[in-house]
């Protein structure tokens, strides 16, 4: 009799299990869902989940719901004890529990991110007060204990950077050997962000009273993090020069008052369209010329990589892990400092001009198409096979 081959049982833990959410939540749940078609017995640790998805097994953990602090360190430990109790063929922790058999945290490197960050407020007052708010916040010292627990786990047999940037922070913070870690950079669903979508260009464009215009992208939920400050004074700047011919999109559900204010007093009040947040936001990548991201820190912008794939060409600095995809002046450029306003002035002037912007796009195009979701989750399986692989060498020599 021929018995049918195990399923390969999965868990990992997050507390929204939600594809309504950016970041860890969402890529979980497509990573659930493409290892659900590959045969996987798939489990979820979670606080609570918004997602039905047929083939997982929820569970849910209990948390202690305030302060914070506590809440996070109740999941982290309520979540890794409960998966212990199975016997999981591969764990994966996205840097909430305190340990797994692949480690990925998506956030990148949190201690990175808290200096790193900090360069976001520029009055050195306020600068001082943020630091001073971090450095007396139990949430930032549980934060970074969880995330670095699971690297003093013997379990831990594999760690995925989603960066090279994030590889190097991983090294310097966590004295780890450049062999010991995996760069698998994020993916993309590569027919949702396609130049196709330059089809809705004059519905969007009409919807927000915008023409013919070169239209700056930014998107983000952080409008300070992100740089938006910055861009709205290299727009200004620009606006000396082309005075009608570029106008600045920008998306995101963070309080739009204050860049209002400040695009009014630049001289580019009427310049600016802040939209809101969008659920289509393929269409609007599709609507824009160029994607900019003057970011303070990013593991790895999806942003940017959906902007790619869209065919649409992306300023972003150094300090965004997905800056290490792009190749300067072809399509994309790169920054070193967020704050350098004539240099972001100078970036964007570059793609203004007709030839250099449609060779970009098509170079964007093609760039995109290697970080297709497709790709990335085959080579998470590959990982995955590998560690599992080990297991059984392991008990194979253990008799």
């Amino acid at each position: 009799m021929v018995y049918p081959a195990r399923k390969r049982r999965f868990a990992t833990a997050i507390p929204i299990f939600s594809s309504r959410r950016g970041g860890a939540e969402r890529y979980l749940v497509n990573l659930a869902r493409d290892l659900i078609d590959k045969g996987y017995d798939v489990h979820i640790y979670a606080e609570r989940w918004e997602e039905a998805m047929e083939g997982v097994s929820y569970h849910r953990v209990r948390t202690i719901p305030w302060p914070r602090s506590l809440r996070l360190l109740s999941f982290a430990w309520g979540a890794t004890q409960a998966m212990k109790k199975e016997d999981y063929d591969i764990t994966l922790g996205v840097g909430n529990t305190l340990e797994a058999h692949v480690l990925q945290p998506h956030g990148g490197v949190h201690w990175a991110w808290f200096w790193r960050s900090l360069r976001a407020y520029d009055q050195p007052v306020e600068r001082f007060f943020k630091l001073w708010g971090r450095l007396l916040s139990p949430k930032q010292w549980v934060s970074g204990w969880i995330e670095g627990a699971p690297y003093r786990r013997k379990a831990l047999k594999k760690v995925v950077a989603i960066s090279e940037m994030v590889k190097q922070d991983m090294i310097r913070w966590y004295r780890l050997q450049d062999e010991a870690i995996s760069v698998v950079y994020n993916g993309v669903d590569i027919e949702r962000f396609h130049p196709r979508n330059r089809r809705w260009r004059e519905e969007v464009r009409r919807r927000h009273g915008l023409g013919e215009e070169f239209v700056l992208l930014f998107v983000s939920n952080n409008f300070r993090m992100k740089g938006l400050g910055y861009l709205v004074h290299a727009l200004a700047q620009l606006k000396d020069r082309y005075p009608k011919s570029i106008k600045l999109l920008v998306l995101g559900r963070d309080r739009s008052l204050p860049y209002r204010r400040l695009a009014e007093r630049a001289g580019v009040g009427e310049d600016v369209v802040f939209a809101g947040s969008t659920t289509e936001i393929e269409k609007y990548y599709g609507a824009s010329d160029l994607l900019v991201h003057p970011t303070f820190y990013d593991a790895c912008s999806l942003t940017v990589l959906e902007a790619l794939a869209s065919g649409l060409p992306v300023v972003t600095t150094s300090r965004n892990g997905a800056s290490g995809v792009l190749e300067q002046m072809r399509d994309g450029w790169i920054l070193e400092d967020p704050a350098d306003v004539k240099s972001l002035s100078r970036a964007i002037e570059h793609f203004l001009n007709r030839t250099n912007h449609e060779t970009a796009c098509e170079r964007a195009r093609r760039k995109g198409e290697a970080f297709s979701e497709a790709f990335h989750f085959s080579r998470m399986r590959e990982l995955f096979d590998q560690v599992i692989g080990g297991h059984e060498e392991e008990r194979r020599r253990d008799g």
